[in-house]
């Protein structure tokens, strides 16, 4: 067998060559150019439709695609059904319910509607539904080695936010003088060839033919089934969810209504966030291959904590693209970290089900904290949330200390028992 890269850049390029990788990672890219903008562009859009700041809380505890009801309700199921009949399929669902989002988008920015775009949110939160049985494929793409998975989660993650040191500023200088149309119009198109990608590109891994071929059949009871020595873990991460989505689903609307943002200023902060994140990327990965996913989860909220200092003091674009540059840091720790650790402490034959029940488990905690923060913002201030998820990211430190499992030591890949197999016995 020839020799695996060592070097974090060597084993990109080498990653890059696994096809499944390569996919994940072009689409990631494709996607990343309508994704970047879509940060503020759902919060700003549906004020010039008549929603307020509340109303925009309310529209993205419906459907952001991270907390919503929507997602969910969507990714369990999800998630449990690509551990039976393939990674693949629901992957192709997952992107076309993103283009049926766009389109519906579109619809509302035309004629004005406001139960279209309501809809439109609710479908675009479903549209995550291929999220569990994308990162459970990446992972068998590379035979779950834990030092190939924290790279190549970076390497997608890295991809999927390149776009963005251009698109969100480009997006909020069209929205500013021609409205959001075009904007939803140019996301459909980017997701149909992404569909086109997944449709001709993409291979099942050898653990979902296997379980094809098993004769596994689909359980509502086990899509559903929480063990019971996992609430601890699976708290951790919820009350994350919690504590940001109190003031990250609506900051920008606050700044536009509070300080008097335009769409191109928070397009540029967008720009900002995403130079962060890929600035950080390549040294973001050698902490988490040295501290591990636990630390490097604990150290993202812990920059979480400082962001909400920053957003609570900021009253300027200057002042919030400061902020913005602890929010990329978080971002890069947290994403990458959070996909491994998933994936490192799955069994082998609920990879999809476990990323489908943790994304449920935080969206179903979670999913009425934009509207808590639109509330406490609307009766409270602009200060309200901020505090709010501050205090948020205190406890959630604690609880991921104390819950968070830990990667043995010197284990650099699983066995067919998904059990750690120190490096030296290999």
């Amino acid at each position: 067998m020839a020799s695996t890269p060592s070097g974090i850049l060597g084993l990109s390029r080498a990653l890059l060559l696994n096809r499944n990788i390569r996919v994940i990672a072009v689409t990631g890219l494709i996607s990343g150019v309508y994704i970047g903008m879509f940060n503020f562009v759902l919060q700003l859009f549906p004020l010039t439709l008549g929603f307020s700041v509340a109303s925009v809380g309310v529209l993205q505890a419906l459907g952001n695609r991270f907390a919503g009801v929507a997602a969910t309700i969507v990714q369990p199921f999800a998630g449990h059904y690509s551990d039976i009949h393939g990674r693949k399929r629901v992957i192709i669902l997952g992107s076309g319910a993103t283009i049926a989002s766009m389109l519906l988008f579109v619809g509302g920015a035309f004629l004005a509607s406001g139960y279209l775009v309501v809809l439109a949110f609710l479908l675009f939160g479903v549209s995550i539904l291929g999220s569990p049985a994308t990162e459970a494929l990446v992972a068998e793409s590379v035979d779950m080695n834990p030092r190939q998975m924290d790279v190549a989660y970076s390497l997608v993650f890295f991809l999927s936010n390149l776009p963005g040191v251009l698109s969100p500023y480009l997006a909020g200088t069209i929205a500013d003088r021609y409205g959001y149309l075009y904007i939803f119009m140019a996301a459909a198109l980017l997701e149909s060839v992404d569909l086109y990608l997944y449709w001709k590109e993409l291979s099942e891994t050898k653990h979902t033919i296997m379980a094809r071929e098993g004769g596994r059949s689909f359980s509502f009871r086990e899509a559903l089934h929480l063990p019971r020595e996992s609430w601890g873990y699976y708290g951790a991460l919820a009350a994350d969810a919690i504590a940001f989505g109190i003031t990250t689903s609506i900051i920008y609307a606050m700044a536009e209504e509070k300080f008097g943002f335009t769409a191109a200023d928070v397009g540029l902060l967008v720009v900002v966030l995403t130079v962060a994140m890929l600035g950080s990327q390549y040294p973001m990965t050698r902490v988490l291959l040295k501290l591990r996913p636990k630390r490097t989860i604990v150290l993202s909220e812990a920059l979480g904590t400082m962001l909400m200092v920053g957003w609570a003091l900021s009253s300027n674009v200057p002042e919030f693209a400061v902020c913005a540059v602890v929010f990329g840091l978080s971002v890069t720790a947290w994403v990458p970290g959070v996909q491994s650790m998933m994936m490192t402490h799955s069994p082998a034959e609920s990879r999809g089900s476990v990323g489908g029940k943790i994304a449920a488990f935080r969206g179903l905690v979670a999913f009425p904290a934009p509207v808590v923060g639109g509330l406490l913002y609307q009766y409270m201030g602009y200060e309200a949330p901020i505090i709010a998820s501050f205090a948020g990211t205190v406890v959630c430190i604690a609880l991921m200390l104390r819950y968070l499992p830990e990667r043995p030591t010197g284990a650099t890949r699983v066995n067919s028992t998904n059990e750690f197999v120190p490096a030296d016995t290999q």
